[in-house]
């Protein structure tokens, strides 16, 4: 069973590959209406990797419940959303 450490450390890994990848892709891009330099099977076997990594990040987050869309925040950052409790909204009289 993968423990929590081992899990973020994976992640840490599938997030640095994606990163060198799209930076590739990034960098490679044809510009000025020039060809890419990649090989067409070099860029289908990039996408597939994204694709696979991109799968196995979802596994992960599901793994710990995460949700996927989560961002990060700053601590003393003022929250979007406001907790109400139910009790404390009045009633309606018809």
């Amino acid at each position: 069973m993968d423990t929590e450490q081992d899990l973020s450390e994976e992640q840490r890994i599938m997030r640095m590959m994606r990163k060198t990848l799209s930076f590739i892709v990034r960098d490679t891009a044809p510009r000025d209406g020039n060809a890419s330099p990649l090989a067409e099977a070099t860029i289908l076997s990039i996408k597939d990797c994204l694709v696979v990594i991109s799968s196995r990040e979802a596994e992960l987050a599901n793994m710990q419940q995460l949700n996927r869309n989560e961002r990060p925040h700053y601590s003393d950052e003022t929250p979007n959303a406001h907790v109400v409790k139910i009790s404390s909204i009045p009633k309606k009289t018809h």
